[in-house]
């Protein structure tokens, strides 16, 4: 099981690392998923938005209005400089994503891109909920998290397995992520989901399953899962 602490203490490294690299981590990675155009016109949520590209990128495309959540300062302010560059009318909030600051029913569109790998198995359910409350009847859900099968975890899943047999650690796939610069490296926290794992997850609060399966944006070797859903417009 997962203590506040030990969540807390995850979250602070994973941000302050993002805070740290959020130029150059932003310059690397400044394409948007491909998945992510899909969304559909009204008011766009960036969950985890980074620099928010993605979800300018798709507020552009559907002439939509988007609404950039991310914990780290850094990130949101160059999220501001990227909606005022793209011309695209945008919100930037800081905020951890586990607890989201918004009314029921205002999206039409929930982006979560490489964002839910951040949050712990325990607090999983609790946003799934929040995220089906703050979607619209029909709307859509886009979610990714990196796979857990990619070559560069194959070491770490063995140690963390071992560890949790021996009850040292609460879950097998939690990892350290490295980003190294020239001066230091940082560390990332994440929490890698199964694809069932991750429909079971959505399903449970209240999401229809569109289409699942494993992603590679830009055909690069790592692999993603993603799952699209809907909240349907009938209640449960």
């Amino acid at each position: 099981m997962f203590r506040a602490k030990s969540y807390l203490y995850d979250t602070l490294v994973t941000r302050n690392s993002y805070t740290a690299i959020a130029e150059g981590y932003t310059s690397w990675r400044n394409k948007p998923w491909p998945i992510a155009l899909i969304s559909r016109p009204g008011i766009i949520l960036d969950l985890g938005s980074g620099a928010c590209i993605n979800g300018v990128e798709a507020a552009k495309k559907t002439q939509s209005y988007v609404v950039c959540l991310d914990y780290s300062p850094s990130m949101i302010r160059l999220a501001k400089k990227i909606a005022e560059r793209k011309n695209v009318p945008a919100d930037q909030i800081v905020a951890d994503m586990s607890l989201l600051p918004f009314r029921e029913n205002s999206f039409n569109t929930i982006l979560a891109i490489a964002s839910l790998h951040h949050i712990p198995p325990t607090l999983t359910g609790f946003l799934a909920r929040q995220l089906n409350a703050v979607l619209k009847r029909g709307g859509l859900l886009i979610a990714t998290v990196w796979s857990w099968r990619q070559t560069q975890f194959v070491l770490q899943t063995l140690i963390n397995m071992i560890r949790t047999c021996l009850g040292q650690t609460g879950y097998p796939r939690r990892y350290s992520v490295k980003w190294k610069t020239r001066k230091r490296t940082y560390t990332r926290i994440y929490y890698l989901y199964t694809l069932e794992e991750l429909v079971h997850l959505l399903q449970e609060a209240g999401f229809k399953i569109i289409s699942k399966g494993y992603y590679s944006p830009f055909k690069r070797r790592s692999q993603n899962i993603y799952v699209i859903a809907t909240k349907p417009h009938y209640g449960f």
